[in-house]
């Protein structure tokens, strides 16, 4: 056999497995899909871990990511490219996700390494990724390969829910966050009068913006309202270092760090401003069966 013809044959075969591995994904077929894999394949996936080494840990992880999208799951590769020699291919592409009809479809990079085993090409290592923003550090999920130069319907470094903050002071409370959680990248807008009209920081990686109260915009503080019935939650590495930080800062401390049935280390402050802010760290994994047994002796206690 011709080298050309047999490397012909390598490509068919591993774009054959790619084939096979979609529609065990359509199918939520587990068997199937482990039948694409190497015992030993090691798997860089985009979601929940850094890394899976081996079949049965990152099977373990697809059922869990297929019993997300109970109804269905279709991935379409764009700009396939194949290429094998020796026993040993890659193949790398665009994939596009689309999980239970939902409109549009989530763009990624893959990456796929084969090895021949038994007359079948399996898949030795696997590596989808996203493009993220570097100021928001947000995956950019959005992009697809036929879109046309010009303005993002959603910024890059906007989430889906922003929090809009009204405040008394609103120009202190700018300053404000950026002492107590460490907020970075204030972004304000003055009225004719001075006053806030628009700011914007970011904590972690999700965008915050505030304002200062006005009857003319129909917008009161807590301060004015009497309170808040809305609290804001942040995960940070450290509860309690956070926890602290705020209270220094000037943020008066409502509930205390504790551990929680939930799993995690949770406490509550509210700003100065009339603002409620849970901190918590997640510190250990619940099965909500432990969940609910333990929520219903904290609500009995």
């Amino acid at each position: 056999m011709k080298q050309e013809d047999k490397q012909g044959d390598a490509q068919a075969g591993i774009r054959q497995t790619l084939d096979d591995w979609i529609a065990a994904v359509d199918r939520h077929d587990l068997a199937a899909l482990a039948a694409c894999y190497a015992a030993d394949v090691v798997a860089y996936d985009a979601i929940k871990a850094l890394r899976f080494q081996g079949r049965d840990p990152y099977l373990a992880h697809w059922e869990q990511c297929l019993q997300m999208c109970p109804n269905s799951v279709h991935f379409t590769l764009r700009d396939l490219d194949v290429q094998a020699a020796d026993g040993l291919g890659y193949a790398h592409a665009l994939l596009a996700c689309t999980a239970d009809g939902e409109a549009g479809n989530a763009w990624s990079r893959m990456t796929t390494g084969f090895r021949r085993e038994s007359g079948r090409w399996l898949i030795v290592h696997e590596h989808f990724s996203f493009p993220f923003d570097p100021k928001s550090g947000k995956a950019l999920m959005g992009l697809s390969p036929d879109a046309e130069a010009g303005p993002a319907p959603i910024p890059s470094d906007m989430h889906s829910v922003t929090p809009h903050l009204v405040c008394r002071d609103a120009t202190s409370a700018l300053d404000f966050y950026q002492r107590a959680f460490g907020a970075s990248g204030a972004v304000r807008l003055d009225g004719p009068d001075g006053k806030l009209m628009h700011g914007c920081l970011w904590i972690g990686n999700s965008a915050v913006m505030l304002m200062e109260e006005s009857p003319v915009c129909q917008s009161g503080s807590p301060v004015t309202l009497g309170g808040t019935p809305v609290t804001l939650h942040l995960y940070v590495p450290d509860a309690d270092a956070a926890f602290e930080r705020a209270v220094r800062a000037g943020a008066t401390s409502v509930m205390a760090p504790a551990d929680m049935f939930w799993g995690d280390r949770y406490g509550v402050v509210q700003d100065p401003y009339g603002h409620r802010w849970s901190i918590a760290t997640h510190v250990r994994d619940v099965s909500p069966e432990d969940m609910r047994a333990a929520m219903a002796q904290f609500a009995s206690a």
